[in-house]
């Protein structure tokens, strides 16, 4: 509906010019008729020629937005061939993305009236805001339905675009998340025997919780609830979860158990190899320490 004006409003221009260069033609000396005279079509054809310039730039080129490569993309696109602005922006730095409301009239005037457009045109408003973490602000999709002058205007159909836009970021945002956590995790269960060993411990104590499986009749011990569930290497692994006091009670109390042999941070290739005795010993050391610093 905006071609309408975009067509009309050259010949506003056109009009206003031609008064304008009969306003200089008659112009006869420093009065305040012959001044308002010319003024007046100047002013206004400066209004119409940065309506059509900021129709042209803002409200007749199509807007879109996707996620690529981890990346927020915004492009607002004339003819489907000419960008005239681009923003690339990783998901991860995104803080929020706000809705600054309508600020376009919507009962007071008619679709059909040009002059309704010029008032439009003349400031285009982006009313998506995208909050980065930095502090940088970012600007985009132009408050820009043809039918918010009538009574078709309809904010809702901008407020759904504006919650799918949403949607989409922290859906995309929380995959990547959970995809960069799934890599932490694989790092940790391929790091050193020692390292694992001493992360699985420190996660047993995080989580009050531990996992136990039986293989070769020793026990394989994990500590992370995460790890057993998303990483491929425990999906063939039946783990049975045992709350870590339960655990201590049961096993690494009882004297029976404190030469059995038990497989730390298993990661469906090896783990570390140690005794129920010197399990208790290193996870007492760490509790330990931990409320040495807390008294402290």
């Amino acid at each position: 509906m905006y071609i309408i004006p975009m067509f009309v409003l050259p010949f506003a221009a056109f009009f206003m010019g031609l008064c304008f260069y009969i306003s200089l033609l008659v112009f006869d000396g420093i009065n305040f008729w012959s001044i308002y005279g010319t003024l007046l079509p100047a002013i206004i054809l400066y209004l119409i020629i940065r309506a059509i310039k900021n129709g042209i730039l803002y409200f007749i080129p199509r807007e879109e937005c996707y996620v690529e490569e981890k990346k927020l993309i915004y492009k607002r696109i004339l003819f489907d061939k000419l960008i005239l602005k681009e923003i690339k922006v990783p998901l991860l730095d995104i803080e929020n993305i706000i809705d600054k409301g309508s600020k376009i009239p919507k009962a007071y005037a008619n679709s059909s009236n040009p002059l309704n457009y010029i008032t439009i045109f003349f400031k285009p408003y982006e009313r998506i805001l995208i909050k980065m973490k930095s502090g940088k602000e970012y600007k985009i999709f132009v408050d820009a339905d043809p039918y918010s002058f009538s009574q078709n205007y309809d904010n809702n159909k901008f407020i759904k675009n504006y919650n799918q836009l949403k949607e989409m970021v922290i859906e995309e945002q929380n995959k990547l998340f959970f995809n960069q956590k799934i890599e932490n995790l694989n790092e940790k269960y391929n790091s050193s025997l020692d390292e694992r060993y001493d992360f699985v411990l420190n996660k047993i104590i995080d989580e009050e919780k531990l996992f136990i499986s039986e293989k070769d009749n020793n026990f394989i011990i994990n500590g992370d609830s995460e790890a057993i569930k998303n990483l491929e290497i425990f999906k063939d692994t039946n783990f049975e979860e045992i709350d870590f006091y339960v655990f201590y009670v049961n096993y690494l109390s009882k004297k029976e158990y404190e030469n059995k042999k038990v497989l730390v941070g298993y990661n469906g290739t090896d783990g570390k190899e140690v005794t129920m005795s010197k399990f208790k010993e290193d996870i007492n050391e760490i509790r330990d320490s931990r409320s040495t610093l807390k008294k402290s």
